[in-house]
């Protein structure tokens, strides 16, 4: 897992759900099993990466929120 993986998986976020807040579970899962991989162990870690950099934030039990900080670069 790398820095330019989880920003392509951002960026793949951000195409398929423009001018959106908040996506679904399974939008996220989509979009890391096309840039890191299929396994159930690289999609826990690499969304745990997210939240941990601040770039995703979990909201409620199937959608999370898109924070932007990955755009700006600023921390919360």
């Amino acid at each position: 897992m790398s820095v330019e993986k989880l920003e392509r998986v951002m960026w793949r976020l951000r195409a398929r759900n423009k001018s959106a807040l908040s996506v679904s579970i399974a939008e996220l899962r989509r979009a890391i099993m096309y840039e890191c991989g299929t396994d159930p162990t690289t999609y826990r870690n690499n969304k745990s990466a997210l939240v941990r950099l601040g770039w995703i934030r979990k909201k409620g039990a199937a959608n999370v929120w898109l924070t932007g900080v990955d755009m700006t670069g600023d921390d919360e």
